[in-house]
């Protein structure tokens, strides 16, 4: 009987493990792409634009230092995003060992009020975009053109071939 607790156990283990895999996969050519194509923005590196969460990372970086203002204007909606980097995560920990321990965790929310807000902050992400590409791209930090950018590259081939 123990044995076959004991190969219960491995396949639980190697199910886990397998689950994983194309998590670190994924990681791992996330990192690749950014080695390969000088940034951690996919968006920007491929088109040249900047995507709706371009200036997060800097905007962190400054609020560790104090600067709460140039955070701010780095990116906006900095204090949801960390907010929703917690809550998230939390949650999911917690349903995730309820569930481990035979237990339910449901949400304080229901599936309407889950709906509604997500939708929304989607909604503001999505304005705060538009608004910050109006009034900041190309020339204001974090909203720059990325000329170094694939689609970039590709323009400037073709205008040089077409220039001759």
């Amino acid at each position: 009987m123990d044995e076959q607790n004991q190969h219960s156990n491995d396949s639980n283990t190697k199910t886990s493990r397998d689950k994983l895999k194309p998590l670190v996969v994924l990681a791992l050519f996330l990192l690749l792409i950014a080695e390969l194509l000088g940034s951690s923005c996919f968006i920007s590196s491929i088109f040249g634009i900047p995507c709706a969460g371009c200036g997060s990372t800097r905007a962190v970086k400054l609020l560790l230092h104090g600067k709460i203002l140039d955070a701010l204007r780095m990116h906006p909606l900095i204090f949801i995003t960390l907010l929703l980097l917690v809550v998230i995560p939390t949650f999911t920990i917690a349903r995730f060992v309820a569930k481990k321990r035979g237990k339910q965790l449901h949400s304080p929310l229901s599936p309407r009020a889950t709906e509604i807000i997500f939708f929304s902050l989607a909604a503001l992400y999505l304005i705060v975009y538009v608004i910050r590409m109006i009034l900041l791209f190309p020339h204001t930090e974090p909203m720059l053109y990325n000329e170094n950018s694939v689609w970039g590259k590709l323009i400037a081939l073709i205008r040089q071939v077409f220039s001759h």
